[in-house]
C-alpha cells in the first residue's frame, strides 16, 4: 500500500505553525482549509531536530497549517517513545502512530530498503533521490516489505551525497587512497576498503578530537551540514568535490491501522504534506549549504576533483559491495536484481 502519486506543488513547508514563512504555495490560497475530526498522532524520532528531521517537521507542519490544528502529528524527539532501531517494531504492534527509521539499523528486517543504501548510485542530487525513492515505494516486493511490518509509508528521510574531507596530502591520484586511515562505514565504508584505504568507524562525536590527533586522516559524512556540524573543516586540509559516494535514505512510516483510521480527505492531505515535507528539508539543507560553503573556503580547504582514473576504480568497486546486498535480497526471497534494475532505472530517467 503506498500514498497516491505525489504532485510537484512547490515549496509547501514554509508555516507559521512552526516559525516558518507564513505564505501556503498559490495552489492553495483559497480553500485552504481542510476540514475534519480532531486526530494526534505521536511520531517517534531520535536525536534533536536538525536536517536530517526538517522532512518530517515540514510534512507536520503542513497538515496542522491546512486543518486548522486538528490533524496534529506531534514529533518525539529523544528516543522518548523508543530506541532508535526499535522504531519499526513499535509501529508493528502499534505503540505509537509514526516514526522514522533506518534500514541500516536492522538489514535483516528491511532488505529490500537496504537497496537505496548502496554505495555510488547514480543519484546526483536530493530531487533526484525523493523521485527515486518514490518511485522504490511503489514496487510490489517493496510495498509488501512495508505491509509485513503493519506499515504505510509517508515519506523518505533524504539525507546529502557523501563526500571525504581529511588532513595530509590531498587524493587526487587513487595512489593516494591506499592505507589512508579513514572513517567510513556501511556501503561507503565498504566501497573505501575495495579502493585500499583503511577503514574504522569513529562515533561522530569523537571525530573532531580524533582527526585533530592524528588518530584517523580522514573521515566520509553527507555534504555539507555533517562536516560543519562536527567541525571537522577545522582540521582538515581537503575535500572531495562532487565525488557522490552515495547516501542513506531512512523512512518516516505510519502504522497501517492508523492510516486506515484517518477519513479520506486526511488521507488526500498527507500525500501534498510529503511533498511539502521533501521540498522543505531540501531548501533547508540548501541554506545551510550556502554558510557551510563560506566556512569551508575560509578553512583554506582544497577541493579535489574526481579523476578519470578515481571514477572507473570506484565504478568497478561498487560492484561487490551492491552483489553482497544482492545475495541477501535474493537469500530473504525477494527479486534482488529486479529491484536494483528499478533504482538504476528511476534514477537514468531523472538525469
Amino acid at each position: 500500500m503506498r500514498l497516491k502519486k505525489l504532485t510537484n506543488l512547490g515549496i509547501a513547508a514554509a508555516l507559521a505553525t512552526t516559525g516558518m514563512a507564513a505564505a501556503l504555495p498559490a495552489a492553495y490560497a483559497q480553500n485552504a482549509e481542510v476540514e475534519g475530526p480532531k486526530v494526534k498522532w505521536l511520531l517517534s524520532i531520535w536525536g534533536n531536530r536538525r536536517g536530517f528531521s526538517e522532512g518530517v517537521e515540514g510534512l507536520a507542519a503542513y497538515v496542522s497549517e491546512k486543518t486548522g490544528g486538528n490533524f496534529e502529528i506531534s514529533i518525539e524527539y529523544g528516543e522518548v517513545l523508543s530506541p532508535s532501531k526499535e522504531n519499526l517494531d513499535g509501529l508493528y504492534i502499534g505503540a505509537f502512530e509514526a516514526a522514522a527509521f533506518c534500514p541500516m539499523y536492522h538489514p535483516d528486517k528491511t532488505p529490500g530498503l537496504g537497496a537505496l543504501d548502496l554505495a555510488f548510485l547514480p543519484i546526483s542530487t536530493l530531487e533526484q533521490r525523493q523521485a527515486v525513492v518514490e518511485d522504490y515505494y511503489k514496487q510490489p516486493a517493496i510495498q509488501n516489505e512495508f505491509s509485513k511490518w503493519n506499515t504505510v509509508p509517508l515519506m523518505g528521510i533524504l539525507m546529502p551525497n557523501y563526500e571525504a574531507m581529511g588532513t595530509g596530502e590531498a587524493p587526487a591520484k587513487l595512489e593516494n587512497l591506499k592505507g589512508l586511515r579513514m572513517s567510513s562505514a556501511g556501503g561507503i565504508g565498504q566501497l573505501m576498503s575495495v579502493l585500499g584505504v583503511s577503514t574504522t568507524v569513529v562515533s561522530a562525536p569523537d571525530m573532531f578530537q580524533s582527526m585533530e590527533r592524528g588518530l584517523i586522516e580522514a573521515a566520509t559524512f553527507p555534504y555539507t551540514y555533517a562536516f560543519a556540524s562536527y567541525r571537522l573543516h577545522e582540521v582538515s586540509d581537503w575535500v572531495t568535490d562532487n565525488w557522490s559516494l552515495g547516501s542513506m535514505v531512512c523512512h518516516a512510516a505510519v502504522s497501517k491501522p492508523a492510516y486506515d483510521a484517518l477519513p479520506d480527505q486526511y488521507k488526500t492531505l498527507l500525500e501534498d504534506a510529503a511533498v511539502a515535507g521533501y521540498e522543505y528539508q531540501i531548501a533547508k539543507y540548501k541554506e545551510v549549504d550556502v554558510t557551510n560553503e563560506a566556512l569551508f573556503e575560509k578553512a583554506g580547504l582544497v577541493r579535489v576533483p574526481m579523476s578519470d582514473e578515481i571514477r572507473v576504480a570506484i565504478e568497478e568497486a561498487a560492484r561487490p559491495s551492491w552483489n553482497v546486498w544482492l545475495e541477501l535480497a535474493n537469500s530473504k526471497g525477494l527479486p534482488g536484481q529486479e529491484l536494483l534494475d528499478s533504482i538504476l532505472t528511476s534514477a537514468g530517467a531523472q538525469n
